[in-house]
């Protein structure tokens, strides 16, 4: 496996090994690279790619999309969607291996694509990404200190841990009676091998060869710029809500600035909530609260409105009461996650002058979690900015006759990160 980020250095793994090898970089030549997975902040580019998967394994179910590349849009050729087991995969870790083999095998037998080298993406605790200031060193060096200046840093031993790092800025900081100090921002990754592997031994089992895994965030600022990157644009946050992963990435103008990956916590605590509050099996638990959401926004048919009590609460049914209760929760976490990236930025721009911005433009919300009737409003209302649905259906040619529902165009959303730009 490699984890790769442009201008950075990569790990390419012999017999366990891990050693350090150049990336392509937009600011020199690129050295030869040995084949093997990447784990990218930039697009998997193959220009000699017929078509591209993209492969997206969630806590309910695994989806595909394979992509014709194009040099401005990407043709989606076939998607498909297999349910999964409660338990396969919880909060972004795989737990049942053969159960994932065998849900992927029979994703392929559905959806029929024409390629069995797939793109993954994941988000789970076990993954870092953090900004950091180190003492500038010419690349080279940087690249062959960088574990010896992150360990302390580290929430998992340095030799457990695949590092990549992408250069944000370079700074000289003014010391007291000393010359300035000349340093690198950067953003660090650091993903634990033992929650990245198991995704990649599942694939191989059901005959799937991993050519790139990403970070879910990552991939979602991709299918949001696949056109490349503007660094002058203003910062906008992308919120992923998963059945039970919350990812949070804010980037400027494709270039990303800040990560969170919040297990735990998703559209099935709104469900477990319900469950909870009237001991009912969760499969009525999720049906309740798909057609409830929160007040003003239930979708109930004829009959239901008529078996329904009118209430003078202001809800729609009494079920929205715990709806309400676990919705505002999960906002409540959102938003501190948020400010928490204003006041980094904040801080970070009066210590040592970084140009990044501190404010937020707007937030787009992404996965099956973010369709719950009334929580875009609910989400809108906290922050005091615009939100939106995260819309990648502008850039991607579909076939003629081809029709998605918007559960399908949300699910596309990460598959189609994976694939973006790679017709460049």
């Amino acid at each position: 496996m490699v984890l790769s980020v442009a201008g950075a250095a990569t790990l390419t793994r012999h017999a366990e090994q891990w050693e350090i090898r150049a990336t392509p970089s937009s600011t020199g030549p690129a050295l030869p690279m040995t084949p093997s997975t990447r784990f990218s902040l930039l697009p998997f580019e193959d220009p000699m790619a017929r078509t591209l998967v993209g492969l997206d394994i969630g806590s309910t179910g695994v989806r595909a999309a394979e992509f014709v590349p194009g040099r401005r849009r990407s043709t989606l050729r076939r998607f498909a969607s297999v349910p999964l087991a409660p338990g396969v995969v919880r909060s972004g870790i795989v737990v049942d291996g053969e159960a994932l083999t065998a849900a992927l095998r029979e994703l392929w037998a559905t959806g029929k694509f024409g390629s069995k080298e797939v793109r993954l993406g994941i988000a789970n605790s076990g993954v870092m990404v953090r900004q950091m200031v180190l003492d500038w060193m010419p690349p080279a060096d940087f690249r062959q200190a960088l574990r010896y200046q992150v360990q302390d840093a580290l929430p998992m031993p340095v030799d457990d841990a695949n590092l990549d790092y992408h250069l944000l800025e370079e700074a000289e900081l003014a010391q007291e009676n000393e010359d300035p100090r000349r340093v690198a921002r950067i953003l660090l990754v650091a993903a634990a091998r033992e929650v990245v592997d198991p995704f990649v031994d599942a694939a191989r089992h059901a005959g799937l060869r991993t050519s790139g895994v990403d970070l879910l965030p990552f991939a979602l600022v991709r299918a949001r710029t696949p056109n490349g990157l503007d660094p002058s644009g203003e910062a906008e946050a992308i919120v992923d809500i998963g059945a039970d992963v919350v990812s949070v990435v804010v980037h400027a103008g494709g270039v990303p600035r800040f990560v969170r990956i919040i297990p735990g916590v998703g559209g099935d605590s709104i469900t477990q909530a319900v469950q909870h509050g009237y001991q009912w099996s969760w499969e009525d638990a999720e049906r309740t609260k798909v057609f409830v959401g929160l007040p003003g926004h239930a979708t109930l048919d004829e009959f239901q409105r008529q078996t329904v009590t009118v209430r003078d609460d202001g809800l729609d049914h009494p079920a929205q009461k715990h709806v309400v209760t676990a919705a505002t929760s999960l906002v409540a976490e959102i938003s501190t996650t948020l400010d928490f990236y204003r006041a980094s930025a904040a801080e970070a721009a009066t210590a040592d002058g970084a140009g990044q911005p501190t404010e937020v433009a707007r937030v787009l919300l992404s996965g099956s979690g973010s369709r719950l009737g009334g929580l875009r409003e609910l989400l809108e209302q906290r922050l005091g900015t615009r939100v939106e649905a995260l819309d990648v259906m502008p850039f991607v040619k579909t076939t003629r006759g081809s029709h998605f529902t918007p559960d399908d165009e949300t699910a596309l959303a990460v598959a189609a990160g994976l694939c973006a730009g790679a017709g460049r």
